[in-house]
């Protein structure tokens, strides 16, 4: 490789000229590293950043928006591979053209080479794997990396395309983890870093007809690694697509898009800026710039066109004021607006013309005519002068299998999902995410907030606080705006995530304002203003034990007292919901509010989240904002026997790591919904089915969305008796955004039958097939329970003699139908059987604990602070006994039994003949105690009893803060469909308002739990124990019995954050102690 001085490097960056160093000199050892620990150099003979397009040689073609029908090779598939563990003793042989590299292995490209084998991935939230300093603060020198830096190289020959020869031709690298140099035909053309954005090199004096050779040499870590400190897997490689591109010599070498419109958005003008690359220099008086723009279908003749003299396309700089944007204008009357629920779409094609008139080159994109604003009287985001609020994700690029190397597939099955959900927005989640990611937003219709490829979370706010640091920090944000920038879908430009603040981001934050003025700027670190009057100025300290100091009367996290001017929305992280309404109350703050992060989903989580959106719709001011996070971080891994599982941090001996922090997501590892997301698709349904006189059949139905009417929809309706449907019906509404109107659903008289409940149902279903879903989709829901006059059934127990035997150790109840057994010295239900077959094998004990959630382990920690009822069934002394025989076929045992003069329980058993227990509990705790987590009964049931059915919410999991989703039905299978599986093991399963649980063996008999008021259940193959020890599900070993919870409630699941106090459940989900009560029968099944 030539020698490339810094000075010489620096010339190289700024002027981006290809023949930077003597390209003839033949490879030589090197001496590394020079580049990649380097803050001054980004990158080497790069090519300016330019929005994502193709080079097309027709009109046509250009329409097509298939890339494959330009100047296009993709490069992509199996690759030859050498890997070294670090980078000491490297050579650059490998990039001459006459290498052997027979004896290398192969790998796919895109990868990331840690899933094939070579070195580990390293989950951490914070920390860097190659920074092994012990303080956060390094000195203001170029950062090292301190760790041993491996290194994969790559080897790719391809055959050039004919015709070729004569255009410039383009090497597109769409994203490199995190450093990498490449050669062509054995002359080195460039290095760049930054690992979630392209890089181009014009390769057009390196390539020959025929077979040419690529080599790469790819760095895991760089200076450019300290910021990229994310909280996901650190994976490296050619983790994105590899392009062979060629365009005219003389060409549109870029090119910006803007719509606008009038006050009435009936009319509106799209404006183009092109730039004309000419590598010719050749006098091209007499050429056209042709702008065609055509509606969504392509038609055959343009809405609007404008031809105008190529060779007068110069952006003039003017002393004073700005510059002219407008180089190309089409005006468009009536112009089809795009929003996220109507991504009405247009087609803009630039058609370049020689002298001759004939075709040079075509370029094309899509072109949505939207405008966003705020209203800084109300404090609303406004698309097209209307309010909408963001109900958004955070995305990472993540698949189990392919780590960050997501395949097209992949990515459509997220941005489908997103849709299928009713989720409206998504934030780049921490750098910018494939191109495909924005094509699809565009088409399907999602607000996509773009955020830069930087966080120094580890070190706070240095980076931005040091002139080092300032230009790659500035690349990072003009690179990203100018790939993305003529996306319909991009609301708003970020600059990056939990890197603090300073010059830095203010620099970035006002070049995209002046660059784009048709976009929000978005940085939830641009807290506080100094020069207002009521700053708290930040102590030397910057922990958040700070912020509970009694003089911070406001606390950052909500207002200091307001942000920076350089933001256009003020962007909280996991604000509770008292913190998000204080915000939203506010007199100082005039802007939009959002949260960039919330409801952090981790494991079984996302409690109290509707709770979050009857308070945000309450607002005008708040905005919504964007779940922590879309889908969970497991990737696959194989135990030492071969058993495949979903690893999370510290499984492949990665230190230090943030072990099960990486399981955020409402969608599984694998993009499946889960519990999670179900809930989230109800809270978001555009479509409000109200209670009005459901006496009369009248409901009334509102429109909650911003745009779109409802005539899109085909509605639903049906009366079910318990399960069975009684009555249905369809109808169509047509109203506008919105509004709402009352409509009467005819059905005939209901004559109630004994025992019966009956519901109402309503729903919306797609008319037509969308791109991300098929006609008949249910878009919104709800349950009502209709007010039937239906007598309910009081089961009487059947007279069946019983008999009573008593030892020192047990109380023992006896008939032809049953035996039940007490445990003396414990007060337990101890064994039951019904029939000779076995029911209750473990004893029924109470239970005020839970298999620890990841908010419990991680956040509010019971364990420590509640840890007085972990063992408190055990701790419950009996203070007395007896029995009572009722009549010859019942008897009674009354318990009593107390804690220290702190807690207090009895239980009264009735025991029938027929095998039928009636239990009643009644508690009563200390109010000074701690919370609980649960409030019921624990037991095992025999294993053959793996039927199981009940009356309740569901079908799927559901917990008192996370069941809006669900719906009261008789839902019945084995009881394996009724667990749900997390990355680490824990609390799942549960189903709440539960009239009744059976449990059946495979001739259906078995046993009935039966309550009172409606219980909460739920049925494992495992003991409690078992699930909170176990890291992995395949570590859970199935215990001989079934554990069964019959409760009165549980806690909410909590989930605000999963790592401080406020990740407990809502007061109103919490179960405090003081006094408790509940009743439920046991009956047989026969």
């Amino acid at each position: 490789m030539a020698q490339i001085t810094k000075a010489g490097a620096l010339l190289c960056l700024l002027t981006g000229l290809v023949g930077c160093g003597d390209k003839s000199e033949p490879p030589v050892e090197t001496a590394y590293p020079v580049e990649w620990e380097t803050t001054d150099i980004i990158g080497l003979n790069k090519l300016p950043a330019r929005a994502t397009s193709y080079s097309y040689q027709s009109v046509d073609q250009a329409l097509s928006l298939d890339r494959t029908q330009s100047h296009f090779v993709d490069l992509s598939g199996s690759w030859q591979f050498n890997y070294h563990a670090d980078s000491n003793n490297l050579n650059d042989a490998f990039t001459a053209t006459s290498f052997d590299a027979s004896a290398w292995k192969r790998i796919p490209v895109p990868s990331n080479v840690e899933l094939h084998g070579y070195g580990i991935p390293m989950y951490a939230n914070v920390w860097l794997h190659f920074y092994s300093t012990p303080t956060t603060v390094f000195p203001d020198t170029s950062p090292k990396v301190s760790s041993a830096n491996p290194v994969s190289e790559y080897i790719k020959e391809f055959d050039l395309p004919d015709g070729w020869g004569e255009q410039q031709v383009l090497l597109h690298f769409g994203g490199v983890s995190s450093a990498f140099y490449v050669w062509v035909n054995g002359v080195q053309v460039g290095y760049s870093q930054g690992s979630a954005l392209p890089a181009e090199f014009d390769i057009s004096q390196q390539i020959k007809p025929g077979k040419n050779k690529i080599a790469v040499r790819v760095m895991r870590w760089s200076d450019g690694s300290y910021l990229e400190g994310q909280d996901m897997w650190k994976m490296s490689g050619i983790h994105r697509e590899v392009l062979l591109l060629a365009r005219p010599k003389v060409h549109v070498s870029d090119y910006f898009v803007k719509t606008r419109l009038n006050s009435n958005y009936d009319a509106g003008e799209l404006q183009v800026r092109p730039f004309i690359g000419n590598l010719t220099h050749q006098d091209i008086a007499g050429w056209q710039l042709e702008g065609h723009l055509y509606d969504q279908q392509s038609q055959p003749s343009p809405l609007a066109s404008i031809s105008i003299p190529a060779d007068k396309i110069m952006v003039r700089y003017p002393q004073r004021e700005t510059v002219r944007f407008d180089l190309i204008k089409l005006p468009i009357n009536k112009p089809k607006l795009w929003s996220a629920e109507t991504p009405n779409l247009y087609t803009l094609v630039l058609n370049l013309v020689n002298a001759e008139g004939k075709t040079v080159e075509a370029l094309s994109t899509r072109v949505g005519f939207r405008e966003f604003k705020t209203n800084n009287e109300t404090g609303e985001i406004l698309v097209n002068g209307v309010p909408i609020k963001l109900m958004g994700v955070n995305r990472h690029d993540h698949s189990a299998v392919n780590g960050k190397a997501m395949t097209r597939e992949e990515i459509e099955q997220d941005i489908r999902s997103m849709k299928q959900f009713n989720i409206n927005a998504i934030r780049t989640s921490h750098y910018p995410n494939d191109p495909y990611v924005y094509d699809l937003a565009d088409e399907y219709g999602l607000y996509v907030m773009d955020e830069a490829n930087i966080e120094s979370h580890l070190f706070g706010g240095q980076m931005s606080n040091q002139m080092q640091w300032a230009n790659s920090m500035l690349d990072r944000v003009m690179r990203m705006v100018h790939r993305d920038k003529n996306h319909p879908s991009i609301f708003s430009w970020s600059l990056g995530n939990e890197s603090g603040t300073g010059p830095g981001h203010a620099a970035a934050g006002q070049w995209a304002k002046e660059f784009d003025d048709t976009r929000f700027v978005h940085y939830e670190g641009a807290q506080g203003l100094p020069t207002h009057p009521e700053f708290i100025p930040p102590r030397e300290e910057w922990h958040a034990e700070i912020y509970n100091e009694p003089e911070r009367q406001r606390p950052i996290e909500i207002a200091n007292p307001d942000d920076a001017p350089w933001v256009d929305l003020v962007s909280r992280f996991y604000p509770t919901l008292k913190k998000l309404k204080d915000i939203s109350e506010s007199p100082i703050i005039k802007r939009p509010i959002i949260m960039s992060e919330y409801a952090h989903a981790m494991g079984n989580s996302l409690g109290h989240f509707d709770d979050y959106w009857q308070l945000i719709r309450s607002k005008p001011n708040l905005g919504g904002g964007f779940i922590w996070d879309w889908k969970d971080q497991g990737i696959e891994h194989t135990t030492a026997d071969g058993q495949t599982f979903l690893a999370y941090g510290g499984d492949f001996g990665e230190t230090p790591h943030d072990g099960e922090f990486c399981q955020n997501g409402i969608v599984d590892s694998y993009g499946n919904p889960t519990p999670e997301t179900w809930e989230v698709k109800k809270v978001f349904q555009p479509l409000v089915f109200a209670e009005e006189d459901l006496s009369q059949g009248v409901i009334r139905i509102i429109n909650r969305h911003h745009f779109a009417s409802t005539n899109q929809y085909r509605f639903q309706w049906q009366i079910s008796r318990d399960n069975d449907v009684i009555d249905s019906g369809e109808f169509d509404a047509d109203i506008a955004a919105g509004s709402s109107q009352l409509e009467e659903l005819a059905w005939p008289p209901i004559s109630g039958e004994a025992g019966a409940r009956y519901w109402l149902r309503v729903s919306a279903h797609l008319k037509q097939a969308t791109p991300w879903a098929d006609a008949g989709h249910e878009v919104a829901k709800q349950q009502f329970e209709l007010a039937v006059a239906a007598p309910a059934i009081q089961p009487e127990p059947t007279p069946v003699a019983l008999t009573v035997s008593e030892t020192e150790q047990t109380l023992s109840f006896v008939s032809d139908a049953m035996t039940a057994e007490f445990d003396k010295q414990t007060g337990r239900l101890a064994s039951l059987s019904q029939a000779n077959q076995a029911i209750i094998v473990q004893p029924m004990a109470m239970n005020f604990w839970r298999a620890l959630n990841g908010n419990d382990r991680m956040g509010w920690r019971p364990d420590q602070v509640s840890a007085i009822w972990k063992d408190m069934p055990d701790k419950l002394a009996v203070t007395s006994l007896s029995w009572n025989q009722l009549s010859p076929s019942s008897a009674e045992v009354l318990v009593s039994k107390a804690y220290e003069q702190q807690v207090f329980v009895s239980h009264r058993f009735t025991v029938h003949g027929d095998g039928t227990v009636q239990v009643e509990m009644s508690f009563d705790a200390d109010e000074q105690l701690p919370e609980m987590l649960r409030m019921g009964m624990q037991l095992g049931v025999s294993k053959t009893l793996d039927g199981m059915r009940f009356y309740g919410l569901g079908p799927w999991e559901n917990y008192s803060d996370r069941h809006t989703a669900a719906e009261m039905a008789i839902y019945s299978g084995h009881y394996s469909d009724f667990l749900m599986s997390y990355m680490v093991p824990q609390e799942n399963g549960n189903r709440t308002n539960v009239d009744w649980l059976e449990l059946t063996n495979s001739s259906k008999t078995g046993v009935l739990f039966d309550g009172e008021k409606p219980l909460s259940v739920s049925v494992w193959p495992w003991s409690q124990q078992q699930l909170n020890a176990a890291r992995h599900p395949h570590e859970l070993v199935e215990d001989d019995y079934l554990t069964v919870n019959i409760d009165l409630k549980q806690a909410g699941l909590g989930g605000t954050t999963s790592w401080r106090a406020d990740a407990a459940p809502e007061q109103p989900y919490k179960v405090l102690p003081g006094k408790h009560e509940y009743r439920f029968a046991i009956r047989p099944v026969r």
